[in-house]
């Protein structure tokens, strides 16, 4: 049976999960991705009614964010971004303003047609 550690404990083990603490204390969900019973990974999401930011976690190396307009708003994925370092992708996720204020992403980013169902 695994054993459950505090936020400080798990921070002062692996530093860069201060963002998801961080992320977790704004609100956001958090659950744990499985295939075939195993953990792969971990999602998260914030949710309001213009928009969903998501973050998808697979190690401390390979993590991936978006924002997802609301239909009503557009609909779309609007803003993404991959990479190597979980605290940057956080951040760049968290730094980004509410849609409709400056800077916010509003250009919907359209899918390859290789993702399309047919």
């Amino acid at each position: 049976m695994s054993e459950s550690i505090t936020d400080e404990d798990a921070v002062r083990r692996y530093p860069e999960l201060q963002a998801l603490v961080t992320a977790r204390q704004a609100g956001w969900v958090f659950r744990a991705l499985h295939e075939d019973d195993e953990p792969v990974g971990i999602a998260g999401s914030y949710s309001r009614q213009q928009y969903t930011d998501a973050l998808f976690i697979f190690d401390r190396t390979n993590v991936s964010a978006a924002r997802v307009l609301d239909e009503a708003y557009g609909g779309g994925c609007v803003w993404s971004k991959e990479g190597s370092d979980l605290p940057e992708v956080v951040h760049a996720l968290l730094g980004l303003p509410e849609p409709g204020q400056p800077g916010a992403p509003a250009l919907v980013k359209r899918s390859s047609l290789l993702w399309t169902p047919r």
